[in-house]
């Protein structure tokens, strides 16, 4: 882009903030979506400078550990900085430390006093229950660079942005998924009408995310679709954006190429539905990969739709090397799977996992998410659940629900009493059962969470329980099992 000489160039800085949690880890988390546009706005001849306050790469953070590289473990996912805080009134009951994960704050201080003065400051936001992290943000900003307009973006200002204006006050929010509605505001701001001219409308058409401006870099991120075509009940991501597929080639051509770029064998899908249309999108680019003959780690984070792993499929998965392979259960009970559109069923989950298993896995290798502490859901359904998928010999990966604003559980859980209508966002956390906000119910959902890691490693050690014994074992050693502080 040819911009006009008698104007500089705007300096765009890009911040993603810290996690506020009770735990949060570097499970191949990067602002993903921040980094698509801090590459976009390059792209336009913009100059984009890039803050992450989780960065496990940055050389001060190190300094102050003691380290040459960050700790890793297997798939090079790893630890953040840690630093415990006050915990806010409303979480008092939670028996655990509350804390800033990333970034020390002098840290991030220094680093805003030193970049060159911004003539926009762009914030994502992931997690509504995050907010705190974003709101010092923009504190911390609003004193090193008084007056400079600040944008808020991402999942927390697009469910709740009534809040974030409230809370947070940024200058400007955007609630698109997509760069349009961006692009147009800074060329309004910066009087470069160009800058809002031809967006990109899908994720081929923007350039690879800016993974370069990081400090470091051990894994890649990347969506090979964008959104869900279900509406499952306590599910957001049909409220963030429709559902499409990237062309499968330009999928592959990006993970060769940013694999080499960057130097990592490490890649991890971002997709919410990956397995879905499996024939024209995930089998072609499998194959690809198999035909180029790339020698790549693949992680899947989030729950893959197992109807969908047939035997070619689970060979091309095995043959690609899936190294983090989880899938989506759930729930087993009927009515549950009403509300997700019996996107699995047992039958199918026992299908895809055997078809994995010949593929060349072993079934320990895999993962199962079980959902817990629905609008109304006894806690029989999710032991039931459980030691169903134990029986398979998988493991399994407990996680309790969070109200989201705009779902229908979410709107179930405030019609049945379970939730408070307009309540604080930190109340959304699901590592404090947010329908059950009472010390002793927090512990009743740990008992059942320690009874699931114990079947864990009886898996892992492939001696099973059969699902009679395992419900047994549940309640007579972990249904009504003492507290003990975390």
């Amino acid at each position: 882009m040819n911009l006009s000489s008698t104007k500089p160039t705007p300096n765009i800085l890009c911040i993603n903030p810290w996690i506020y949690d009770f735990a949060a880890y570097d499970f191949w988390s990067k602002p993903l979506g921040l980094l698509y546009i801090a590459a976009l706005l390059r792209q336009r001849g913009l100059r984009v400078d890039f803050i992450d306050c989780l960065d496990r790469w940055h050389p001060e953070l190190l300094r102050l550990q003691g380290k040459s590289s960050p700790k890793q473990r297997k798939g090079s996912v790893g630890p953040f900085q840690r630093e415990v805080i006050a915990k806010p009134e409303c979480l008092r009951f939670v028996p655990r430390n509350y804390a800033r994960y990333g970034l020390p704050e002098r840290i991030f201080i220094s680093e805003l006093k030193k970049r060159p003065y911004p003539d926009v400051i762009l914030v994502t936001s992931i997690m509504t229950y995050w907010y705190p992290g974003v709101k010092r943000v923009v504190e911390c900003c609003r004193v090193i660079y008084p007056g400079v307009p600040i944008i808020l973006g991402g999942i927390y200002a697009t469910l709740m942005p009534e809040h974030a204006r409230e809370v947070v006050r940024p200058d400007e929010l955007i609630t698109s998924h997509d760069a349009s509605a961006l692009l147009v505001l800074l060329a309004d701001l910066f009087e470069m009408p160009e800058l809002a001219g031809n967006p990109p409308k899908t994720l081929d058409a923007y350039p690879y995310p800016a993974f370069d401006l990081l400090y470091g870099l051990n894994y890649i991120i990347l969506m090979a679709t964008r959104g869900c075509p279900l509406t499952c009940s306590f599910c957001a991501t049909h409220q963030l954006s429709g559902y499409t597929l990237r062309d499968p080639q330009c999928v592959g051509q990006e993970m060769l190429s940013q694999s080499k770029k960057y130097q990592t064998p490490h890649i991890a899908f971002y997709d919410d539905a990956l397995l879905m249309q499996p024939e024209i999108h995930i089998k072609p680019i499998l194959r690809q990969l198999l035909a180029e003959k790339a020698d790549l780690h693949l992680h899947t984070p989030n729950g893959l739709h197992a109807r969908f792993i047939d035997e070619e499929l689970a060979e091309l998965i095995f043959r690609t090397s899936f190294r983090t392979i989880r899938l989506s259960l759930e729930s087993v009970a009927k009515e549950r799977l009403r509300d997700i559109h019996n996107k699995i069923t047992p039958g199918e989950m026992t299908i895809a996992v055997q078809n994995l298993i010949r593929a060349g896995y072993s079934a320990r290798d895999i993962e199962t998410y079980v959902i817990m502490a629905l609008p109304g859901q006894e806690i029989s359904e999710v032991v039931e659940t459980v030691c169903y998928a134990h029986s398979l010999g998988v493991r399994v990966r407990l996680s309790a629900y969070s109200p989201i604003p705009g779902t229908q559980d979410y709107a179930r859980a405030i019609a049945s009493g379970f939730f408070p209508a307009n309540a604080d966002p930190l109340l959304t956390n699901n590592s404090i059962v947010p329908l059950y906000r009472t010390t002793k119910d927090y512990w009743r959902y740990q008992n059942v969470s320690q009874f699931a890691h114990w079947l864990n490693e009886k898996a892992w050690t492939g001696k099973l329980v059969s699902e009679i014994e395992a419900k047994q074992i549940y309640k007579t050693q972990f249904e009504k099992k003492t507290a003990i502080k975390i």
